[in-house]
């Protein structure tokens, strides 16, 4: 049997609204031809019935009828434009209010049926957008394995030439993956990589270095400087592997404000580990920088909630 478009009492209160709306059979032909009910159903009609049974035979058929929504959801729209049964005064007082009635009562009926329709259209939508969501995680998640397993690769790479460029195509992907790459590429100038990312709309000119030693004081003011000549909303992100001097990070505050932030190899690899965000830690760091002049605050200590 064919899934019927409307539940019985629904379809019963349309039945009866049609009867006491359209009290002739010529309006009932006129209505039927209108809604477009295909001549098929209007060929198998008794019109030497009472009015009941021609409406009855006309709206069970269309709802069973896989095609026959189209049809039924127009005889419901075209009942429903008289406001009440006042046409029919012409018939008395009762039939009338009997309309009257009917109409009111169809449109409760009509309204819990479109309400409960688009319940379940975004319920359907929310299991497919749950649906798409795992999907998207899953992926999210294996492309973050697969670069902590690059990284890791990396780290016992004994050619700084080849652990450089591998380490480049390693951090665009990296924000690729959190959506923050720049139109700007990474270029690589010996083991040095430059380039810019974006986050909450704001330009972060990138630097990285992967160095035996920290980097130095010279090496943050050269960033320093790079962000200097743009707008006053740029940032730096310096990324350094084996990390920053102790002595480098204190003169470096010492300064004007502080434009940049820092990330070393252990906090680049949290963020692989999927231990947290590259996008949220970017944004602590910057808060940190901004609110209390400290630039190079860890991501395990952020993790841990000391900062």
């Amino acid at each position: 049997m064919s899934e019927r478009h409307f539940h019985a009492d629904q379809l019963r209160q349309i039945k009866e609204t049609v009867r006491f709306v359209f009290w002739t059979k010529r309006e009932l032909r006129a209505l039927f031809g209108r809604c477009g009910v295909p001549s098929s159903v209007l060929g198998c009609v008794n019109w030497d019935d009472v009015t009941w049974n021609i409406v009855d035979e006309v709206l069970e058929t269309l709802n069973a009828s896989q095609l026959g929504i189209g049809p039924l959801r127009k005889i419901a729209d075209e009942t429903l434009r008289f406001p009440d049964g006042k046409h029919l005064s012409w018939a008395g007082k009762d039939r009338v209010e009997d309309a009257t009635q009917s109409l009111a009562e169809l449109r409760r009926l009509i309204g819990e049926h479109e309400e409960a329709k688009d319940r379940l259209e975004r319920e359907r939508r929310a299991r497919e957008a749950a649906r798409t969501s795992a999907k998207n995680g899953q992926a999210f998640t294996a492309k973050l394995a697969e670069l902590c397993a690059a990284y890791l690769a990396l780290i016992v790479e004994s050619d700084p030439n080849r652990r450089g460029i591998a380490l480049e195509g390693l951090l665009n992907s990296l924000f690729d993956l959190y959506d923050l790459a720049s139109a700007g590429s990474f270029r690589r100038v010996g083991e040095q990589i430059d380039g810019a990312l974006r986050l909450d709309n704001k330009n972060c000119l990138c630097e990285a270095k992967w160095q035996l030693e920290p980097v130095n004081l010279v090496d943050l003011r050269d960033l320093d400087a790079a962000v200097g000549t743009t707008l006053e909303t740029t940032l730096g992100l310096y990324i350094s592997i084996n990390g920053f001097s102790p002595q480098a990070l204190t003169a470096y505050l010492q300064g004007n404000r502080p434009k940049l932030v820092c990330m070393d190899g252990t906090d680049l690899m949290l963020v692989l580990e999927g231990r947290i965000r590259l996008d949220d830690l970017l944004r602590r760091k910057i808060d940190l920088a901004a609110e209390r002049r400290l630039i190079a605050i860890s991501a395990n200590d952020i993790i841990s909630g000391r900062y």
